[in-house]
């Protein structure tokens, strides 16, 4: 998300039942002895949530959540990642807010001006937790922001210049070029990552992914004992920092404008919104 990347794979596999649980059905702890019975399903351990019920109007707690202040400038940018043909991002109440009916609100808007910079606005917040492996990251998300110039992702970051990295549980590109899917980058200047193309619609979906030791396991709408619909092995790219010791990453919500991902917004339809109903670590 942070350098504009939309390469695709293969397509996405049909979901399926299946026997064993997979990472995710339990909550972490200790597997059963052998022979002995599965342990019996526990609420999970939550290390970080938001629920968004905050009053109408109010921002996300700023104990949990920092509003990103602007957007961030590419190293030697190609014609659509010049700043003036980037939506800006703001920090005010009418592009971040809580609805008062239990949603987070990210909105981009279309305004005045003489280029993309100064005509559109979006918006970003980024975690102020973070966590490690072990970890399994859900959120349902409505994205009312399908439109063209628009950018919207759910994704994770660590934002190390030296060694970073990012997943995109769910992104969409707003260029009508690059197919909409979830992403692992290994790198953050866009050289070694896995993708998985999907389909996205603006109906409400739960994005959710397990981040263990031999690897990240992606599902949407999950389900106990159902596959997941994409799998990174850990070392299946030849940089792989998401096993380093001390490794974590923080959680990222927004919309851009323009940009790469969203190039041209004039045909579009604005203001276009992203809402999210909750946010689960455990």
């Amino acid at each position: 998300m942070i350098l504009g990347l939309g390469a695709a794979a293969a397509a996405l596999p049909a979901q399926a039942a299946h026997a064993e649980p997979l990472p995710g059905d339990l909550p972490p702890g200790p597997a059963p002895g052998p022979g002995g019975p599965a342990p019996a399903a526990a609420a999970p351990v939550m290390l970080f949530q938001d629920e968004f019920n905050g009053p109408a109007g109010s921002p996300p707690n700023p104990a949990a959540w920092f509003i990103v202040p602007e957007r961030e400038t590419i190293r030697n940018p190609h014609e659509w990642d010049k700043p003036f043909n980037m939506g800006r991002y703001v920090t005010d109440q009418e592009h971040v807010f809580q609805d008062g009916n239990g949603n987070l609100v990210i909105r981009a808007t279309r305004g005045e001006g003489a280029n993309i910079q100064e005509k559109y606005a979006g918006a970003k917040i980024v975690g102020n937790w973070r966590g490690g492996v072990g970890t399994t990251w859900e959120a349902r998300v409505k994205l009312d922001c399908l439109t063209d110039g628009a950018w919207p992702a759910f994704w994770l970051v660590n934002d190390n210049p030296v060694r970073g990295g990012e997943v995109d549980l769910i992104e969409w590109y707003g260029n009508r070029d690059w197919p909409s899917g979830t992403t692992v980058h290994a790198r953050l200047d866009g050289t070694q990552f896995q993708t998985d193309k999907h389909p996205v619609d603006s109906d409400w979906h739960t994005w959710r992914m397990t981040w263990k030791p031999e690897g990240m396991y992606f599902w949407k709408d999950y389900e106990p004992g159902m596959e997941p619909f994409f799998t990174v092995a850990a070392n299946s790219l030849p940089d792989w920092p998401f096993n380093d010791p001390g490794f974590t990453m923080a959680p990222v919500f927004n919309i851009a404008v323009g940009g790469s991902g969203g190039r041209e917004p004039a045909g579009g339809t604005y203001p276009a919104e992203m809402r999210v109903d909750w946010i689960r670590v455990f």
